[in-house]
């Protein structure tokens, strides 16, 4: 499916580099992007765009012929963007999401960030490898029990199969649990689960109000309406749409858990199109909380791992088995240190 095609109009270089950014991240091909004061030099006719976005001239004395040409046209074109804040602003991924939310209400087909059965049908074996588990763990039962960590997955294109890859790799006897946002097609949401964990030692679970989470679960965000964690630690449903141009919300389901869980939680971001979740990490204060993300090179859409890495609180990256073992490892680490912790 070819990506839609957009046009940038913009005097600020700055500017006009910002707007491309957030535009390659969330999948549209920038076609052209230069200065208003060059539109006269454009083949318009030839560039075949599905949309125009145009940062105004500050001066209000220039020739606006250029414009009335454009408004004039049959290509759909956004006016007046908020100024891009710096990449290391709290509020860029804010900023990108705006954007993106507007450039939707303006083109009829925008690009493809939620996967679809045919990504699932295409998922392999299990994974040639699976990490031992620590012998700390060894002689432990935690099956049945309240997750001790959990950490939330979240991922769109390209997500199912780097979450399986993931979730394959680790052995079972953990004792902590995972929440799974992945954007996907509604309709495949049980098939998701379905699939994902065919040959994990940890169990997918759907939605269910009221049903906790116990260690070696892996619960599905569901993808209609958002959920949190109540005073019980019980998930339940709030009755609403995710916020945000697509659920689940990745960054609300990160948002949801840390208000529960706080320094229990843990976060991975997986392959996927456009930022979410990296709006979400930001207000993670506590740096000793981990954020983690896959290495862009081996994601089949980077734009999302990017986008937290950019963030700079991303602290480690690797492929779906590296951030297996870099998982097992730290739960290993965290378990010693609360139950064998060292004398002084």
């Amino acid at each position: 499916m070819a990506l839609p095609r957009v046009g940038i109009l913009a005097e600020d270089r700055l500017q006009q580099h910002l707007l491309k950014s957030a535009l390659v991240h969330f999948g549209f091909d920038v076609v052209v992007n230069t200065d208003p004061a060059r539109f006269a030099e454009l083949d318009v006719s030839g560039l075949g765009l599905d949309a125009w976005l145009v940062d105004l001239p500050h001066d209000d004395d220039e020739n606006l012929s250029w414009l009335e040409t454009l408004l004039d046209g049959d290509v759909p074109v956004l006016l007046g963007t908020d100024k891009a804040p710096q990449k290391s602003c709290p509020t860029f991924p804010k900023w990108e999401k705006k954007l993106y939310s507007k450039l939707r209400e303006i083109i009829r087909d925008t690009p493809v960030v939620a996967e679809d059965v045919a990504a699932l049908a295409s998922l392999g074996g299990p994974a040639a490898a699976e990490i031992p588990l620590p012998s700390v763990f060894a002689t432990q039962d935690y099956q049945g029990q309240p997750a001790w960590q959990v950490w939330v997955l979240g991922a769109s294109l390209g997500g199912p199969e780097a979450v399986k890859a993931f979730l394959d790799a680790l052995p079972g006897g953990l004792p902590l649990a995972f929440v799974y946002a992945q954007h996907i097609d509604p309709r495949f949401e049980e098939t998701l689960s379905k699939t994902i964990g065919r040959h994990s030692a940890y169990q997918l679970k759907n939605f269910t109000a009221g049903q906790p989470l116990l260690c070696g679960e892996v619960l599905v965000a569901p993808i209609t309406s958002e959920f949190r964690f109540n005073g019980d630690g019980l998930p339940q449903t709030l009755d609403q749409p995710w916020p945000g141009p697509y659920g689940p919300s990745i960054d609300q389901v990160i948002l949801n858990v840390a208000e529960y869980y706080g320094p229990r939680a843990g976060y991975i971001l997986f392959s996927g199109m456009g930022n979410d979740g990296a709006d979400a990490i930001m207000t993670l204060t506590d740096r000793k909380v981990p954020v983690w993300a896959q290495s862009p090179e081996t994601c089949a859409n980077a734009s999302m791992p990017e986008s937290a890495i950019e963030t700079d609180r991303v602290n480690f990256t690797g492929d779906p088995f590296q951030l297996a073992l870099q998982l097992v490892n730290c739960v290993k680490h965290s378990w010693m240190e609360k139950h064998e912790p060292i004398p002084h």
